[in-house]
């Protein structure tokens, strides 16, 4: 997936929603385990998007995300 983003030119990629969401409730999420599993390899940065809170960074960081993205901001490790 954050392949496509690269062959774009993208600095780097946004994946979700990783858990439901109040702004898409029919939507269930991919969970940890498939975010984990599209982003392995990625050439890029991959940013966890959907559900996300600020204390979940460490949570998406283990599954390899280099951060979170959130409706009003975004949380990347250093």
């Amino acid at each position: 997936m954050p392949g496509r983003a690269a062959e774009l030119g993208c600095d780097l990629a946004l994946l979700g929603p990783v858990l439901p969401t109040r702004t898409h409730p029919e939507a269930s999420g991919i969970g940890w385990e498939v975010f984990a599993r599209l982003i392995d390899k990625s050439p890029l940065p991959v940013y966890a998007l959907g559900g996300m809170k600020p204390e979940l960074l460490g949570k998406a960081c283990e599954h390899g995300a280099h951060g979170i993205a959130l409706m009003r901001g975004a949380v990347a490790t250093a």
